[in-house]
């Protein structure tokens, strides 16, 4: 990576933001320039913070065109035509999972990207937390075998009467949607997350999603993969834990729970969310946000030591990553097309 610092503007400032905000801290190669966000107030706070122009259109941040990379940060329903924008102007993307909300849309986004000749980068931060990097180390060194199941589960929250789904700017009514924590906003990681370690796309799923602006519910997804193995997905955010006091562990990193509120780096969490990775030789059981592996090869579960930023600093690995493709010249590591395979596989419970 080349010493020249790259030039950034963030548009949405929302929650997922201020996580990413985070990461800049971290890193002395990337510059924020410009921010924009509807809300003034929120965009003169953080143009303050971070010594940067602000904007309430992104219109006119883009026009500014002082930028190398334009970071999407805004609700998923407003991608497609923010994205198209910045391709526009011949600005490299950065576009906040899901890519979107509609197949057609995210397709458009692509193909946007393509013919303008920018790069889009993907945000699929997932594959940038060590816990999960190491895992698929471990995995396509052989150490479990075949992968035969996936799962992952989220159940708890404070009853239904605090029970918050996401707005529609972000799922627009009656279609798929829900809470932050649910199948359609968190899921969505998954899905990718799935495939990666695996090495084999989604060739069927099943469930059952919830719907932006109905009661909340349970929600599952099954997917078959095309090597055989099946990831299963289980989320319910407005029920309550069954985590005993004594279970848990102390969080290694930041982390994003079930009611959407954040833990800190060194708290206790008593229902850690967890990945479980199930092999013909092995298992993995990979707490992505709390930051610990434990693999077991038959003689119990061992703890792997992790090196990497944990939550939230993989935000900078990520955005790392992004910036030497960019002054590389590469094609991005995280593509659009992996945010279209994951979108396509989310909407299918749905059909």
């Amino acid at each position: 990576m080349t010493n020249q610092k790259l030039a950034i503007g963030i548009i949405g400032l929302g929650g997922v933001a201020q996580a990413h905000l985070q990461a800049f801290d971290l890193l002395d190669n990337l510059t924020i320039v410009s921010v924009c966000d509807v809300r003034a107030d929120v965009v003169d706070a953080v143009s303050k913070r971070v010594s940067a122009k602000g904007y309430t259109d992104c219109r006119d941040l883009l026009a500014a065109g002082n930028i190398d990379l334009a970071m999407v940060l805004t609700p998923a329903s407003t991608h497609r035509e923010i994205v198209e924008a910045v391709a526009d102007q011949g600005i490299h993307v950065f576009c906040e999972k899901p890519i979107a909300v509609t197949l057609g849309d995210a397709q458009a986004i692509v193909a946007a990207c393509k013919q303008a000749k920018v790069k889009l980068f993907y945000g699929s931060c997932y594959r940038y937390l060590p816990a999960v990097n190491k895992a698929r180390e471990l995995i396509q060194s052989g150490a479990i075998g075949e992968i035969q199941l996936m799962t992952e589960q989220l159940i708890g929250g404070r009853g239904k009467e605090h029970y918050r789904e996401l707005p529609p700017i972000h799922y627009p009514l009656n279609g798929p949607g829900g809470p932050g924590m649910g199948l359609v906003d968190h899921g969505i990681h998954l899905i990718d997350i799935f495939s990666w370690l695996s090495g084999a796309e989604v060739v069927s799923v099943q469930g059952k999603g919830l719907i932006s602006g109905a009661p909340a519910s349970s929600e599952f997804m099954a997917m078959q993969l095309a090597n055989g193995a099946m990831g299963h997905l289980i989320y319910n955010a407005a029920t309550y834990s069954t985590g005993l006091p004594n279970e848990g562990m102390f969080s290694g990193g930041q982390a994003w729970l079930t009611d959407a509120s954040v833990a800190e780096s060194g708290a206790w969490e008593t229902e850690p969310g967890s990945i479980s990775v199930y092999g013909s030789k092995g298992s993995l059981r990979i707490f992505h946000y709390t930051n610990a592996l434990f693999l077991n090869q038959g003689e119990g579960p061992r703890q792997i030591t992790l090196n990497g930023r944990p939550a939230f600093g993989h935000f900078a690995t990520q955005l790392e990553d992004c910036a030497d493709a960019i002054q590389r010249d590469k094609e991005p590591t995280v593509t659009g097309e992996d945010g279209v395979r994951a979108l396509k596989a989310l909407l299918g419970v749905y059909q």
